[in-house]
């Protein structure tokens, strides 16, 4: 069966696409908008010769939800690398999808990784998680700087424990100061209420993985933390080494060179961002432990700072991990 290939340049109201042959002739082209009939009527006239490529934004996983089962195969394009390649001064939608069907077509396309999609539903489960906790987290920082105002501090770690409540009782507050703090400690208890199940669900969707198994073995590594970073880094063999799994943490730094001249910058920040702040909340813990770790965090925040020492810890640890799930070995300090 001939082969044809299919680049989408994907907005956030519509779509872009062309179709070319195995000669590169242009079969067709047009747009659709990002509706669910518009989308499933496009879906529905591909076909298992056509093999789609997309850039990985925006909505990206639904449309691929609806596209992989009427085509042959999908493929996700590294956007940054993809602009690299077909930079031009001439630069259009149809331009765009025409070059993602065309680099698919030579086999020249810089691909993403698609995960399975038990990983995907993973992600979005983590995701999901960590947003709900960023706003439990806006919420009690909202208490603490309400009882500030008001010159008061609480001891206690937790403004929204039964202890807090409590002292939060006893302190002399005008009612509208008071009316506030509830508010908030109402919210919060609503989102614990949906958190906690959610976690269950987390941890009965990855409890068995032999992988969160093992890096549950790095000191202060709990199931969250492991399936956090299991669900982004997937399958380790799809790294070809230890300094290309590095390099998508995003915790290497960005380098400039020019002659004979080599300047360092800051981290790149590029790949997967939960990942990258994942290890950066276990070399916090794991230093505590590790006494090889805890020399390098101590010698980096001697003679620079203790950001850059956790980054760096980082960075150390995103090698280990690689060691770890690429030979089966548990955590050795």
């Amino acid at each position: 069966m001939a082969k044809n290939y299919m680049g989408i340049d994907v907005h956030k109201k519509y779509c872009v696409f062309s179709e070319i042959d195995a000669d590169g002739n242009v079969l067709r082209r047009g747009q659709f908008c990002n509706k669910l009939d518009e989308v499933s009527n496009f879906a529905s006239s591909l076909s298992s010769s056509v093999h789609l490529v997309l850039e990985p934004v925006l909505n990206y996983h639904w449309l691929l939800d609806q596209f992989e089962p009427f085509c042959g195969s999908v493929h996700l394009a590294t956007p940054y690398k993809v602009r690299i390649i077909a930079e031009s001064k001439c630069k259009t939608d149809r331009y765009d999808s025409l070059m993602l069907a065309e680099l698919l077509r030579v086999n020249f396309l810089p691909e993403s990784y698609l995960a399975p999609k038990d990983i995907r539903i993973l992600r979005e489960l983590l995701r999901q998680r960590f947003h709900l906790v960023k706003n439990r987290t806006r919420l009690k920082n909202r208490i603490r700087y309400l009882l500030f105002l008001n010159g008061t501090v609480l001891k206690v770690a937790d403004v929204s424990s039964p202890k807090a409540r409590k002292e939060i009782n006893l302190l002399y507050l005008s009612s509208h100061v008071r009316e506030s703090i509830m508010q908030c400690l109402t919210l919060i208890r609503q989102l614990n209420e949906i958190i906690k199940p959610l976690e269950v669900k987390i941890l009965e969707s990855s409890q068995d993985i032999e992988d969160v198994q093992l890096l549950m073995t790095i000191p202060g590594v709990g199931y969250l933390l492991a399936a956090v970073i299991y669900a982004e880094v997937s399958d380790i063999t799809r790294f070809k080494s230890r300094k290309a799994f590095a390099s998508y943490t995003g915790l290497i730094p960005s380098m400039h060179s020019s002659g004979e001249k080599e300047v360092y910058g800051g981290i790149t920040r590029l790949g997967s961002r939960p990942l990258r702040m994942a290890l950066v909340e276990v070399a916090i813990k794991v230093v505590r432990y590790s006494q090889s770790l805890n020399q390098l965090y101590m010698r980096i925040q001697y003679r620079q700072n203790v950001q850059k020492a956790r980054v760096a810890v980082a960075r150390k640890l995103s090698l280990v991990i690689y060691a770890m799930l690429k030979n089966r070995e548990v955590f050795r300090k």
